[in-house]
């Protein structure tokens, strides 16, 4: 166990980091500074962030975030704090691992919907429009803001941007070098001065780093680095830490407001930061707004097609992003490499929205798309062609359906059958079937001269058979010209034939069927079939033989053809020709017997497996072999365990041992002997070891069988209970002791016992129940080695007694204080 000390300190240690992390939750737009202030005091030096759950620093995170803070804002501010980098960074590689990507699956697979032939007739556009308008499509570039990215993190560790512009707060770096060397470490106070010892105060505030660079030289070369005049003494200028600014971002965004960042921040960070545009915002036509202005507008398009980053403009102090409501709005859907919404601002074509969506799959239909439309009273259909691709100027709420290519050839013929080359062939002008024969390659030798046919479509593109003579063919004395998709069939002449087979069954290493082939003999299938184990009689093997010509007006006619065999016999055997659906049956030699096992365990001289000299050898004779008992050993029973193939499922014996033992299945569970009882693989058989001992042709000493184990337990003294008893224990066993003494000494019954229910299980495994009548009971005996066990009490247990039994009891009462009163007197 911890000690009290260990657990108080580490306590301790886990409150500052919960603290510090409330606190940057709470911070507000207008009280940051204040916080960090207030922060201040805290030490995190000694923190372990193993010790914190994930669970509370992804909600305090979380909320931190919301109120404007990001991830890396807070890292930087426990640094501060104090806490050691390698904790920073475990505590970042906990908080990746542990971030759940929600990625967006904007894919819908039309091929499993609409097959290529369903966009013929009414039908057709009814399926068309339903896939066309579904709701559920993803608007192009939602993606970004729906997941767990790095794309719109800051970055702080990059150089200072030549446009960045220093203000309060801002930490600068002066490094003088050259004749004269000095590092100055400055921050620029509220009223936008940097104070330089010997040179004074200089204003930079609104500056960009370039422009505070060239006016803080020209005030050092005035003062005390003259040589910075004539390049001996040289000036370089950083920011060591950066300020905070306040951006605010309105509109159609997930979540507005105004939000405290780095000044290194962009305007794609904050637009992460805020969720992005709602389904109602543009991706478009996002204003940067700054001194009243709308200095930029910015097109996300263009980053999200190109990879384009010229809209990322760096945000300054009191930046206003606003989202408005998009404009125009398109949904494609079906065979493009990305389906989903997509925005369309003014002179854009129909083709370049195509390069948005990645243009059409392979198997596309790319001469037309149709065009589902909304005017101002009902819908529309436009089909357009590839031609005007460039000059449609899509409207808004415009649904784009992109079909899939027909699956029909235009020039295809099929060859199939005993050709050397069967498969697709194309269609040429004035092919002929033998044309086409040669080009496959020739007929097989098994072909069928006879005949051959032809499937074709007539015009009303119902199939028509045709047949021809292959010699024929083959012969040039008929030519038939073909068509595209005509199918030609070449049939085999072992197609035509009947598949002819052998049986080979019984005592063979591989038993079944066999390809008949012309001149197969007997021996040749037994060779097919691996041979004869041991056990497979070679002297009388029978082949049964169908009979095709039977004479079915007889009375009593052969069926079958009984063919005897002896292979092993020199004189008689001979090899016998078979024919098609001949059985070949290998029966067992007469006498066979493979030798049977049993085990004996226990207290015997010589425990182990021994294998049963006659058919007769019963438990007696085994226990001579065995050398007899240990001297400890229980004489009195014996336990047989004799496998056996189950004929119920475990809960159907599970229902079957509470209905006879009267037990409810909680009370089965707990009891360790019922279970396995339940769950075995094998049937006990209990022997009074005494009588079979006593009386060697008495039903006790059983015969044996294979596979039985017969187990001598130890003799032993103690009795076990356990169940609905205050203690279950083992007690040693006393002579001539009633139930109710061990009962007693295991701290009697608990409430919920059902006394009635109470079992002894005894050493043999047979066991017996407190049986009653009325107001009497007779308890099972006790003797060495017993188990008692008490199930408990359960509602479905309980006797539900009729009128009649109700009467017959209280009859009984009324006799039983008759007979009281009498011995009274």
């Amino acid at each position: 166990m911890p000690s009290n000390k260990f657990i108080l300190n580490k306590c301790m240690k886990i409150s500052k980091i919960i603290v510090l992390i409330i606190g940057l939750m709470l911070f507000s737009v207008h009280t940051v500074q204040c916080q960090i202030n207030t922060l201040s005091l805290q030490n995190l030096s000694n923190v372990n962030t193993d010790e914190i759950p994930d669970a509370e620093i992804q909600s305090y995170l979380k909320k931190a975030s919301d109120n404007g803070l990001t991830d890396q804002y807070v890292y930087k501010i426990l640094q501060e704090k104090g806490m050691p980098l390698a904790e920073i960074d475990k505590l970042k590689n906990r908080l990746e691992n542990n971030k759940t990507s929600k990625k967006v699956n904007n894919k819908i697979d039309i091929e499993e919907t609409v097959s290529s032939n369903d966009y013929t007739g009414q039908q057709s556009i009814k399926k068309a429009t339903n896939n066309s308008i579904k709701s559920s499509l993803a608007i192009y570039g939602s993606e970004l803001f729906l997941s767990t990215s790095q794309v719109f993190e800051p970055n702080l560790r990059i150089s200072t941007p030549v446009d960045y512009v220093v203000g309060p707060d801002d930490e600068l770096i002066i490094n003088v070098y050259g004749l004269s060397e000095q590092t100055y470490k400055l921050t620029i106070n509220q009223e936008g001065n940097i104070y330089i010892p010997q040179v004074g105060p200089i204003y930079i505030s609104g500056l960009s780093i370039e422009q505070a660079t060239n006016k803080i030289r020209q005030k050092l070369a005035s003062t005390i680095y003259k040589a910075l005049n004539s390049g001996n003494t040289k000036l370089q200028i950083a920011l060591a830490k950066i300020k905070s600014i306040h951006v605010t971002i309105i509109g159609e965004t997930k979540k507005p407001g105004t939000y405290t960042v780095s000044s290194l921040s962009t305007l794609f960070n904050i637009l992460y930061l805020s969720g992005g545009p709602t389904d109602l915002g543009s991706y478009r036509t996002i204003e940067l707004i700054r001194g009243n202005i709308v200095v930029k507008t910015v097109d996300l398009y263009s980053f999200l097609s190109k990879g384009e980053k010229k809209d990322n403009l760096l945000l300054r102090e009191g930046d206003v992003i606003r989202i408005p409501y998009y404009k125009n709005r398109i949904t494609i859907n079906g065979y493009v490499k990305r389906i989903g919404k997509y925005e369309v601002v003014a002179n854009e074509s129909f083709d370049k929205i195509l390069e948005y969506c990645g243009g059409f799959k392979d198997d596309a239909y790319k001469a037309s798309v149709t065009i589902y439309q909304l005017t101002d009273e009902e819908r529309k259909i436009i089909n357009l062609p590839k031609s005007n691709y460039k000059t449609y100027f899509p409207l808004t709420s415009d649904s784009v359906f992109i079909r899939k290519i027909s699956e029909k050839y235009q020039n295809k013929i099929t060859i199939a059958g005993a050709i050397e080359r069967p498969g697709d062939y194309e269609v040429t002008e004035n092919i002929t079937l033998y044309d086409l024969i040669e080009k496959a390659g020739g007929i097989k030798k098994e072909v069928y001269h006879k005949r051959g046919s032809i499937t074709r479509l007539n015009e009303f593109n119902f199939p028509i058979q045709l047949s021809f003579n292959v010699d024929s063919i083959i012969a040039k004395q008929t030519n038939i010209g073909l068509k595209k998709n005509d199918s030609i069939t070449l049939y085999s002449n072992f197609d035509l034939l009947a598949e002819n087979f052998i049986t080979i069954q019984g005592n063979i290493k591989r038993p079944g069927n066999y390809k008949w082939a012309e001149h197969i003999t007997l021996k040749d299938v037994i060779l097919f079939a691996g041979g004869f184990p041991e056990n497979g009689d070679l002297a009388n093997i029978e082949i049964a033989r169908r009979i095709t010509t039977l004479n079915l007006k007889e009375q009593k006619h052969i069926q079958t053809e009984i063919i005897n065999v002896n292979v092993i016999d020199s004189n008689t055997s001979k090899d016998i020709e078979l024919q098609p659906f001949d059985i070949i049956n290998i029966r067992q030699k007469a006498g066979y017997t493979v030798q049977r096992n049993v085990f004996i365990e226990g207290m015997v001289l010589m425990p182990g497996q021994y294998a049963l000299k006659t058919n007769n050898d019963k438990i007696t004779d085994l226990l001579k072999r065995a050398g007899g008992f240990i001297a400890n050993a229980d004489t009195t029973s014996l336990i047989i365990k004799r496998v056996v193939s189950k004929k119920q499922s475990t809960s159907e014996r599970q229902k079957t041992f509470s209905k006879l033992l009267n037990i409810d299945q909680d009370s089965l569970q707990s009891k360790r002997s019922i279970r396995d009882e339940i769950n075995k693989e094998y049937e006990k058989i209990s022997i009074d070891l005494a009588k079979a001992l006593s009386n060697e042709n008495g039903s006790e000493n059983m015969l044996l069988e294979d596979g039985d184990i017969l187990s001598i337990e130890q003799n032993t003294n103690l009795i076990k209970v356990s169940g609905e008893v205050y203690f279950t224990t083992i007690i040693p066993y006393k002579k001539n002791a009633s139930l109710k003494y061990y009962i007693q000494k295991s701290g009697s019954y608990t409430q919920l016992a059902r006394k009635n229910g109470t079992l002894v299980i005894y050493p043999d495994g047979k066991a017996k129940k407190v049986r009653h009548f009325l107001f009497f009971k007779k308890y099972p005996k006790v003797v060495s080695g017993s188990e008692i066990f008490i199930p408990q009490k359960s509602d479905k247990n309980k006797a539900k007694l009729s009128i009649a039994e109700w009467s017959v009891i209280l009859s009984s009462l009324a006799v039983l204080a008759n007979v009281i009163i009498s011995l009274r007197k």
